[in-house]
């Protein structure tokens, strides 16, 4: 799976956002892609970025600060996840979950 097909997954899930961002009650509009279009997003990774600024509300040092963080931030979103959210509407997420569940099986016949 393509990193870049993992950021735009990520964009799905608003209210992880605003939590990984420090402001879990935020009400800025992030401007998040619909489940329809996530695969179409030309720079996942900075699109994920943008609104993970945009939700904490960070400027200047604050905002420098919070793009250094930003690989520790994408694992935590991945670790928020909701595998039943908008993110199952999605093909290459669908595509992805068969992939490993038929992995797994053949990794471990009679499981």
């Amino acid at each position: 799976m393509p990193v870049r097909m993992l950021e735009a997954w990520l964009l799905l899930d608003e209210q992880a956002i605003r939590e990984v961002a420090g402001n879990p009650r935020g009400r800025i509009p992030l401007d998040l892609p619909k489940a329809t279009a996530v695969e179409r997003v030309a720079d996942p990774k900075q699109r994920l970025k943008d609104p993970l600024a945009k939700a904490g509300g960070c400027t200047g040092r604050r905002l420098a600060e919070l793009q250094q963080r930003f690989p520790r931030n994408r694992h935590r979103l991945l670790d928020l996840l909701d595998r039943d959210g908008p993110v199952a509407e999605v093909p290459s997420w669908q595509a992805f979950v068969s992939d490993l569940s038929g992995a797994l099986k053949a990794a471990a016949p009679g499981v």
